[in-house]
């Protein structure tokens, strides 16, 4: 497809939609919209208001909207960077008009949704960085074993400094934190698929002489867990979320001693917990098991940390660039036609190759 005939739609003109609309512009030859409720006069002409209705999901899962049918019928793909509670309404406007669809997000409802539905557009939810890169990266190191025993996907979004009890200032959106803190994790256990609760299974851990703490947050493996227990031998796999150690007793107090709804606990994290613009990211994942022809256990690792920087002109945080990179890539892949064209794909199909080669894949090579 010739790049001046694309046109990409981003719905969501927050701190990650901005990111992933300043790197577009500033490296491509694409057409790109980006639409919010809010007036944005940064973006000039590129910009469309959009008039957003309330969230309509359903105990069913089943949300109704019009909302966004207008922005989508005419672009080349559409990218969703709005919060979780709009997946729906959005994915059904791209799938009504055959477009396909991306997303950030680690809520599983658009998945459990999609089952049943016929002849879908391509489709990739769990784009950007947990889920996203970090489980490419680690399916790639499990392609190297024959039979995995442990599979440990860590992921921390941090503020380098912090002033409160919490040892945590936000550098991400409030609802993601609160809706990752609850629900069910996926995980892998003695071989088979299983869930558990989240801010579970706690654990501290020593990376390169620093320590965190590590617990079960929800939606940030995707669909890997079921895929390991589906298709390769793998024993036991689990995401955590990395923080510094003291935080995890605070937010179990404040979620489950205090049992505070979840519209309260958002509102906690909105309006009083700072915010940074100083932060990193660290990925660490490891795969523990026995090598193809090989009888010693071997344990195989990625290790990253990321800081903020200066891209194309661009001061972006850690937690904007690398989440960002993470639906670029899919973007650039599916345009050069190296994943599917349609229907539901899966971050743990693609290849961890094929990401190092796009325009930006080269952020996320180890040092």
């Amino acid at each position: 497809m010739n790049d001046e005939k694309i046109h990409i739609g981003i719905v969501g003109a927050g701190k990650i939609g901005t990111a992933i609309y300043e790197l577009l512009v500033s490296s491509n030859s694409y057409k790109v919209s980006i639409a919010d409720q809010t007036d944005k006069e940064y973006f000039g002409d590129n910009f469309v208001k959009l008039k957003i209705t309330k969230p309509t999901y359903e105990p069913d899962g089943t949300g109704k909207s019009v909302q966004f049918n207008e922005f989508v019928k005419d672009k080349t793909l559409i990218i969703n960077a709005l919060p979780y509670t709009k997946n729906i309404d959005l994915f059904e406007s791209c799938y009504n008009a055959d477009v396909p669809y991306f997303d950030l997000s680690e809520d599983e409802r658009l998945d459990n949704y999609i089952i049943g539905l016929k002849n879908i557009p391509f489709t990739m939810p769990h784009c950007g960085l947990a889920p996203g890169l970090s489980i490419v990266i680690t399916n790639h190191l499990v392609t190297k074993f024959n039979t995995c025993s442990n599979v440990k996907i860590r992921v921390g979004a941090l503020s380098q400094n912090a002033t409160n009890k919490l040892r945590y200032h936000s550098s991400w959106s409030g609802d993601g934190l609160v809706n990752e803190y609850k629900g069910k994790c996926q995980v892998v256990h003695d071989g088979f698929y299983d869930e558990v609760e989240a801010l579970s299974g706690y654990e501290k851990i020593t990376i390169d002489g620093h320590e965190y703490e590590a617990f079960h947050t929800s939606g940030g493996i995707g669909t890997f867990a079921k895929t390991l227990s589906e298709t390769h031998q793998v024993m036991n796999a689990d995401y955590k979320t990395l923080r510094r150690v003291g935080h995890h007793d605070y937010v179990d107090f404040l979620f489950n001693d205090l049992n505070l709804s979840q519209q309260e606990l958002t509102r906690i994290f909105k309006e009083h917990i700072p915010t940074t613009r100083k932060d990193e990211v660290i990925i660490y994942s490891t795969i523990g098991g026995y090598d193809y022809n090989e009888l010693d256990y071997k344990e195989r690792a990625y290790y990253k940390v990321f800081k903020p920087e200066t891209i194309n002109g661009r001061y972006m945080t850690a937690i904007e660039y690398t989440t960002a990179i993470g639906m670029l890539a899919m973007v650039e892949l599916y345009l050069k036609c190296k994943l599917p064209q349609r229907g539901y794909v899966k971050q743990e199909s693609v290849n961890w190759k094929d990401v190092l080669s796009t325009t930006f894949g080269s952020y996320y090579r180890e040092d």
